[in-house]
């Protein structure tokens, strides 16, 4: 196993360890309630805008394990999206790594005719990360991630569509041979 494929899972754990469900921990709840899909969506773009907000951490915690939790939404993630992530992390790549997940989560939720469609899904979280990532440069010029830049240029170009599609294809290939560098969260 690679050294990068080693630090990319490590990475990954310490990023959204607290998606994947605990073996042996009964599912007891019902489905997400419109009140917490409300919130949520509203969670999600208000971290899209202010990802580093006073609260952001607690509300960001919150929608997370909600989504862990929930029986009626599963969120897909393959970090492929984000290129070489950070070792160790820094630049605040834990938030807009996490935004994919709670912005694809939203459009879900504000787009049920589209649950199925995971192209539209992976596309909205990861415009959403752009944005958490452009607030975050206001507050924070250091935080600047040079694979972000370019999907910015991207998206600026028309171009984010045929990069989402090319990397979902490569994320399933390697979810089909059990690559290590990507991470599927799913609550089920």
């Amino acid at each position: 196993m690679k050294a990068r494929a080693i630090r990319s899972i490590a990475f990954a754990i310490l990023l959204i360890g607290s998606l994947t469900p605990r073996p042996g921990r009964a599912q007891t709840r019902g489905p997400s309630t419109p009140e917490e899909r409300a919130r949520a969506v509203k969670v999600a773009h208000e971290l899209e805008e202010d990802p580093l907000a006073k609260d952001a951490k607690k509300s960001r915690d919150w929608m997370i394990q909600w989504i862990v939790e929930i029986p009626d939404i599963t969120v897909d993630v393959c970090f492929d999206y984000f290129g070489a992530l950070p070792d160790p992390p820094k630049g605040h790549s834990a938030e807009i790594t996490k935004q994919m997940v709670l912005s694809s989560a939203a459009f879900m939720v504000e787009h049920p005719d589209k649950v199925k469609d995971e192209q539209a899904i992976a596309v909205a979280g990861l415009l959403g990360s752009l944005k958490a990532y452009q607030a975050i440069l206001k507050q924070d010029s250091a935080a600047r991630w040079t694979h972000l830049d370019k999907l910015i240029q991207m998206r600026e170009q028309g171009k984010l569509d045929d990069y989402v599609a090319e990397t979902r294809k490569k994320c399933g290939r390697d979810q089909e041979e059990e690559d290590p560098n990507t991470m599927h969260a799913q609550a089920y």
